[in-house]
Parts: structure tokens; C-alpha cells; sequence
């Protein structure tokens, strides 16, 4: 079984639980930084490398999610889902 998916998942749950719907661009740039540096964290945790590009596109997702209106659970599950495929892992 591929471990990339559960730190892909440790990632997005180390900044979630506290962030709400951001409506601002500053607010927005914040939570980009803080899903970046939790995604940099669980991976360099897990020993492993993510491929070039999946923190940004994995966390731009989230907040894409979260701000049309779906819940941090959904957009945490919805944006692991389609990291694992678009970067095949």
C-alpha cells in the first residue's frame, strides 16, 4: 500500500481544524502559507519527497474548495483524492 496518501492526509490535518471560510485576499495568502508549511512538515516528517508542484496545487485546491462553500472535512478529502491522482500516488 502507497504511504503518500496518509501523509497527504497527516498535511492537510495539521492546518485545518482551526481555519474558516477565508473571504479576503489576505486571509487567503495566510491559510496558503499555513497548508504549505503543514504540507512541507508532514512530508519532510514521513522521509518522503512530494513531486514538484503538489504542496501549491494540493493547497490552492483546499482553499478552492473551503471558499465555495464546502466544509473543511470535504475539501480535506476532495483535494487528497485529486492530488493522489493528478500526481499519481
Amino acid at each position: 500500500m502507497n504511504t503518500r496518501i496518509p501523509v497527504l492526509s497527516l498535511a492537510l490535518s495539521l492546518f485545518v481544524a482551526p481555519i474558516a471560510p477565508a473571504v479576503a485576499a489576505g486571509e487567503n495568502d495566510t491559510i496558503t502559507r499555513l497548508c504549505l508549511a503543514g504540507f512541507n512538515a508532514a512530508m519532510s516528517h514521513a522521509g518522503k519527497t512530494p513531486p514538484a508542484g503538489m504542496g501549491d496545487y494540493t493547497c490552492k485546491c483546499f482553499l478552492d474548495e473551503v471558499n465555495a462553500g464546502g466544509s473543511i472535512q470535504a475539501a480535506q478529502d476532495t483535494c487528497k483524492q485529486k492530488a493522489a491522482a493528478r500526481y499519481k500516488i
